[in-house]
């Protein structure tokens, strides 16, 4: 990395901003210019000041995986809308994503062992059609990785077979039954049929994680769920993880890299740690944000995590607020999921769905049978967020005396010689002329923002600035993205 000598300061303050030519630079008014930083605009107020610090010179773990996954509405995607070619270059060409993640289903695949030796598998008695979305997960993955060969697969079993449960049924939570002859073995024979049956449809799986919210009380859940407390996950990562270590090798399927249970606890990730490394069949620890998510929270459970590193693997704009929420501030609070993972140490996000039909943003673009497939604010919130994201590193902030918004509302990101601010203001008022300081000369600057007006709009743009600060506006009710050079 190219390195800045002095700490990267953002300062706010009461009074005329001056820059350049001695003009105010607002991002109200003013078309896109890549010329001239003398132009003045009239800001709509100018709150109290204060000042943000940057840590440039200390970049924390670097964003390796981003993307999202095809749960329940595959289907939607691949056959319900008007507008297959649109939805998927929205998604896998205008979006900087890299994984996608699937389902290992088990409800109708082998519903009864398919023999008693877990070694010798007769695939005739495997039913990879059994449930729609095996089959239209396939298509949109295909559809994918013809749009973009980064993308890489991560799959998640959500429920061992019905024969191998303790309530005998997929659904409604229960835990694999390990009083069945062979039991761990018989699981991994499972899973190896899934991969060998994605292998014969030309996808490998590069990521898997055996369990989907392992902590979460199921047994009401009319889907495929079940329980494992954190000593019956260790016997499954250690047997059935083993089992598969074998396995595959020796029928030429690659081994993917074993993720934790997917928590729908951010704090209950930790108590899986131990158990789990002790299995020796861990390579990184995952956690869901559905529930007590925030900087700190996520902060514990990545230092549990360690080296291996902390993904949150499953969220959606919009969780909490009703069926119907409000479409910016569904969208506005994806910044602050962003924002609780990233700052607490997170290597990587994946959103719910791709598309989803329901309106409370489940995927990232909205997929009605019959029509065309949408973006919403949360679409453009999550491309402008997420635009440079892979490969750079996370970079700490300190605010003081911002008037409407706080440490919370700002994460920033590092890479060769460009770094990325990214602000969300929730207050009404908009927070104008804060001085950004860059510790250098910057050589241009590209500022984003996403409000109820515009849709990851640039709203300024300017190269050859040659000066180390800048001013800029923070709209009320927006998110802002200042992105610089040097």
């Amino acid at each position: 990395m190219k390195a800045i000598k002095l700490p990267l300061l953002i300062f706010a303050f009461t009074g005329y901003a001056l820059i350049g030519c001695k003009k105010a630079i607002t991002t109200d008014l003013l078309p896109v210019s890549t010329t001239n930083n003398s132009v003045a605009g009239t800001p709509l107020s100018v709150q109290t000041g204060g000042s943000i610090n940057v840590n440039i010179g200390n970049p924390m773990q670097k964003i390796d995986v981003i993307g999202a996954g095809c749960y329940f509405y595959s289907g939607h995607l691949v056959n319900g809308i008007t507008n297959l070619s649109d939805a998927g270059n929205w998604l896998w060409r205008d979006l900087n994503v890299n994984t996608f993640k699937i389902v290992l289903r088990a409800d109708g695949v082998e519903d009864v062992n398919d023999n008693n030796d877990p070694n010798v598998t007769d695939f005739t008695k495997f039913n990879f059609a059994a449930n729609s979305n095996l089959v239209d997960q396939i298509q949109a993955v295909k559809k994918a990785l013809s749009l973009s060969t980064n993308i890489k697969i991560w799959a998640i079993v959500l429920s061992p077979p019905k024969y191998l449960k303790t309530n005998g049924s997929v659904n409604n939570g229960g835990t694999l039954n390990s009083a069945v002859a062979n039991a761990y073995a018989e699981f991994g024979e499972f899973i190896y049929a899934h991969l060998k049956h994605l292998k014969d449809s030309g996808i490998v799986v590069n990521y898997l994680s055996l369990m989907n919210e392992p902590d979460y009380p199921s047994s009401a859940i009319t889907y495929e769920s079940a329980e494992f407390t954190t000593s019956q996950a260790q016997n499954v990562y250690a047997n059935t993880g083993n089992w598969l270590k074998t396995k595959l090798p020796s029928v030429s399927i690659t081994v993917p890299k074993f993720g934790s249970p997917d928590c729908i606890d951010v704090n209950q990730t930790g108590n899986y740690v131990a158990p789990l490394n002790a299995s020796g069949n861990l390579d990184f620890f995952t956690t869901h944000q559905y529930t007590n998510s925030s900087a700190a929270n996520f902060t514990s459970a990545s230092s549990s995590a360690g080296s291996k590193g902390l993904y949150m693997t499953e969220w959606h704009a919009g969780f909490g607020m009703g069926t119907t929420p409000d479409e910016l501030t569904a969208a506005l609070d994806l910044v602050n999921k962003f924002h609780d993972a990233f700052r607490g140490g997170a290597k990587g996000w994946l959103y719910f769905e791709w598309g989803n039909p329901e309106t409370n943003f489940g995927g990232l673009l909205y997929t009605p049978w019959g029509a065309n497939a949408e973006r919403k604010k949360n679409y453009y919130v999550f491309q402008q967020f997420t635009a440079n994201l892979l490969g750079e590193n996370y970079i700490t902030t300190t605010l003081s005396g911002i008037t409407n918004f706080g440490a919370d509302n700002v994460s920033a990101f590092t890479t060769l010689n460009r770094a990325d601010i990214n602000v969300v203001n929730w207050n009404a008022d908009a927070q104008n002329r804060v001085r950004l300081y860059f510790g250098g000369n910057i050589k241009s600057i590209n500022i984003f923002r996403t409000s109820s007006t515009e849709n990851n709009l640039l709203v300024w743009s300017q190269n050859n600035v040659n000066q180390n600060y800048y001013d800029v506006d923070y709209n009320g009710k927006s998110f802002t993205t200042v992105r610089i050079t040097w």
